[in-house]
């Protein structure tokens, strides 16, 4: 009787853990086919644009049946979608680790701008992506807009900033931005050249010559080791 019990329990535990760690086993075998859709995406929206890319494209290129790609995203505007939300979510999280502790208006403005310079330089796929999807979505708002506005406004109410025309100043720094960006990508300028660009950006905005000049050159706020 205490066998038969004590086998029944073994089986017991044996079936709840199988049922237990399939649907595990399943959502990261999901997890990892949405993942590669999103970096073939990715790859292809970058290299030759969102309207030339079809899901057959992308999923080739992630080497998934074209029937899978639906499984996942029901049109190519909803991979679009996951993507901006991951890419911009990722670089404005990397962006809110090096601004946390900088108070200075001007020296945030500053490491925005050399920030998203430096991140295109190091990885040309998110560069192109950003450059490529900017006319149709506005990327460059998207990842500055809230954040470049709130810096904005604290510079004129605390004096550090003096620009006539608010909106059109933050849409002119975005467009000077994504300028840099291209000429990055084309090898025209480097990483570097952030800080020739940041001292422009400060000086539209009012900062004296010397003063964005220095600000602009400041090292850049480490990320952390697991965030780097």
């Amino acid at each position: 009787m205490f066998k038969s019990v004590w086998l029944f329990s073994i089986m017991r535990l044996v079936h709840d853990q199988l049922m237990t760690t399939k649907p595990d086993r399943n959502e990261r075998r999901k997890a990892l086919t949405r993942t590669k859709l999103l970096a073939a995406a990715r790859h292809l929206f970058a290299s030759q644009g969102f309207e030339q890319t079809t899901i057959r494209d992308i999923a080739a290129e992630a080497d998934i049946a074209l029937g899978g790609f639906y499984n996942y995203f029901p049109t190519k505007d909803d991979v679009l979608a996951a993507l901006l939300e991951e890419t911009l979510a990722e670089q404005l999280g990397l962006l809110t680790l090096r601004q946390d502790k900088v108070d200075d208006a001007a020296e945030r403005v500053s490491i925005a701008h050399r920030h998203l310079v430096a991140a295109a330089a190091h990885d040309a796929d998110w560069g192109w992506l950003l450059v490529r999807l900017d006319v149709d979505h506005h990327m460059i708002d998207s990842v500055l807009r809230k954040r470049a506005a709130a810096d904005l406004r604290q510079g004129v109410k605390s004096g550090r900033f003096s620009v006539s025309n608010a909106p059109l100043a933050l849409r002119a720094s975005g467009g000077a931005l994504l300028g840099v960006i291209q000429g990055v990508l084309r090898g025209e300028f480097s990483a570097d050249d952030g800080a020739a660009h940041a001292e422009g950006i400060l000086r539209t905005f009012g900062v004296a010559p010397q003063d964005a000049a220095e600000v602009a050159r400041r090292p850049l706020p480490p990320l952390p080791e697991d965030a780097a």
